[in-house]
């Protein structure tokens, strides 16, 4: 995984950018700040979202494919194209949307690119 940029906040007021996993010098100070902790910290949490990414999308395959069942075995041959048709825009065109949308808002609450980073 390619490191995160982050500003690192010093208390001598001065906000310096850089880059998770490395150690960063202050440019007011010279005091150093590792970050290695955080960088774990975005793994777990970038490696928690595309799990959480991948039961979603598996179970979009999951419905699409019960409603084309649904279509199949209520209107044979013609109902499974249409009810595969219904269920894949309903849920690739609104559902996964919403629930992308709402796994990023969860990842991006839970790691902060501005942080007051542990002196080493």
């Amino acid at each position: 995984m390619a490191p995160a940029p982050i500003v690192i906040k010093c208390d001598c007021g001065v906000t310096t950018r850089g880059k998770s996993g490395d150690i960063i010098r202050c440019q007011g100070c010279g005091q150093r700040f590792n970050t290695e902790d955080d960088a774990r910290r975005l793994e777990a949490v970038a490696a928690a979202t595309q799990r959480r990414f991948k039961v979603v999308s598996r179970m979009g395959i999951g419905v699409v494919g019960l409603l084309a069942l649904v279509g199949f075995f209520l209107f044979k041959a013609p109902g499974l194209a249409v009810g595969a048709a219904i269920g894949g825009g309903v849920w690739f065109g609104l559902v996964l949307p919403f629930m992308k949308k709402r796994l990023l808002n969860t990842a991006s609450t839970k790691y902060k690119t501005t942080i007051t980073a542990s002196r080493k």
